[in-house]
């Protein structure tokens, strides 16, 4: 329907008609002209147009509710149009990443089989002029045997028509005799030797057709195109300042380019973990046992799980455990490999000697006399334990206070024994009689917004 047509005075579903009436039965004041009447609006109430009233209601409508909310609906629009437009940005910068990714993969795999191709043709070039050289040997030692036999024959034959004994009572032809004798018995004495001829060596090709059958199929498996519609549907949880995309059971993520996964309780784990996922979190209630993490995993989050962990669980990989709210079993199952600790409020646990960073987290509250003496860095968020002098072991060499760290560090807090001492974020500034041992190396983040000493 043309603009022309929709705004004159002629009916929209019959654009030969006036409109001659207005429906009161159906909702939005429907224009209806005779066809109308006594087609889709038949026994319908009708108004008619010059009704005054209906006419102000009309038109004071418009103004104050229809005009005010189609404001509210173009804006939408352009929310929903900037969204789809970025969106499709997206998709085509993804595009372009990925439409070179597989011309630069793609090349390379052809690089690898021309160069390839190119060392079987060399080779194979090789062999035949080593070939070739043999069969030019064999050739030329044949042909000049055969003259050497063919002189002595003919030398023989000449003697016996000739009579020519005489000839050979001299020097000169005994010499000529005694050195056809000389070559062909040296000749003889070769036979069984094949005349010290070389050898060929016969090249042959082997195709390993099953090898082929796996680089066709590798070949095929190695690159696929999905919609990415895990992506689209997917939620995601804020931890630490860094957002989880949390698996959906029974999506296949294998394909996936994600550094940040969360999974909570399911009954049938993820096939295969992106290579990309460096960050696993694990929610409350998760059930399943933990040997499906892959080596890839550098940092492990751990929630009030339900399963039990055993030591030989973890992979060597992770180097950082986040031991979270709620998380209440004992912590043998550390693999030695894990440096960084990082607590929230949990019970209070036994640390394995072979943690030398130990984080304590937004919340903790409780006494840091359980710190061994084998930990020698400590990091301390906005923790609620209140810290007086004593609390704080004085065999670390460094701490940390950020994050929201929310205590006035009053004098003898901090143990003169520490020789390094950080301040980032922090609510309140370090004073200068905080400080007992001047020979403190003291270190201030850039988001430390106070004078420093």
């Amino acid at each position: 329907m043309s603009n022309n047509q929709q705004y004159n005075t002629k009916c929209f579903n019959h654009p030969y008609q006036d409109i001659i009436s207005i429906c009161s039965t159906c909702p939005n004041n429907i224009p209806v002209c005779i066809d109308c009447i006594v087609d889709i609006h038949d026994g319908h109430s009708f108004k008619k147009l010059n009704d005054i009233n209906l006419r102000n209601q009309i038109e004071h409508n418009f103004r104050n509710q229809t005009i005010p909310k189609l404001n509210n609906y173009l804006e939408n629009n352009k929310k929903i149009l900037d969204g789809s437009n970025n969106h499709f940005k997206q998709i085509q910068d993804n595009h372009t990443m990925n439409f070179e990714k597989t011309f630069k993969i793609f090349k390379e795999l052809k690089d690898i089989i021309n160069a390839k191709e190119n060392d079987i043709k060399r080779l194979l070039l090789t062999k035949l002029d080593e070939n070739t050289d043999v069969n030019n040997i064999i050739t030329t030692t044949i042909e000049n045997n055969n003259n050497k036999i063919n002189y002595a024959i003919n030398y023989n034959n000449d003697i016996n028509n000739n009579n020519d004994n005489e000839n050979l009572n001299n020097n000169i032809g005994f010499i000529e005799l005694l050195k056809h004798n000389h070559q062909c018995n040296n000749l003889l004495s070769n036979i069984n030797n094949n005349n010290n001829l070389p050898e060929y060596k016969d090249t042959q090709l082997i195709i390993k057709e099953n090898n082929l059958e796996s680089i066709k199929d590798l070949t095929n498996n190695y690159l696929e195109v999905f919609d990415d519609i895990f992506l689209n549907d997917s939620k995601t949880i804020k931890l630490l300042n860094l957002e989880y995309t949390i698996y959906k059971e029974g999506c296949d993520i294998s394909h996936l380019n994600i550094r940040y996964l969360a999974i909570g309780p399911i009954k049938c784990l993820p096939k295969n973990i992106p290579p990309t996922v460096t960050n696993l979190l694990l929610l409350d209630g998760f059930n399943q046992p933990l040997s499906f993490i892959p080596p890839t995993i550098q940092y492990l989050l751990l929630h009030n799980i339900k399963v039990l962990i055993t030591p030989g669980s973890i992979p060597e990989s992770v180097k950082s455990l986040f031991l979270l709210d709620g998380f209440d079993q004992p912590l043998n199952f550390i693999p030695p490999t894990v440096k960084y600790l990082l607590l929230q409020n949990i019970k209070y646990k036994l640390i394995p000697t072979t943690v030398t960073h130990l984080y304590l987290l937004d919340g903790f509250n409780q006494p840091l006399d359980f710190i061994p003496p084998t930990v020698k860095c400590l990091y301390l968020q906005n923790i609620k334990y209140q810290l007086i002098p004593g609390s704080i072991p004085n065999h670390l060499a460094h701490l940390e206070f950020y994050n929201g760290f929310s205590q006035r560090i009053t004098k003898g807090m901090i143990p003169g024994s520490i020789s390094s001492i950080c301040m980032g974020d922090v609510v309140y500034p370090l004073e200068p009689d905080s400080i007992s041992n001047p020979h403190q190396i003291i270190k201030y983040g850039s988001n430390y917004k106070y004078p420093k000493i």
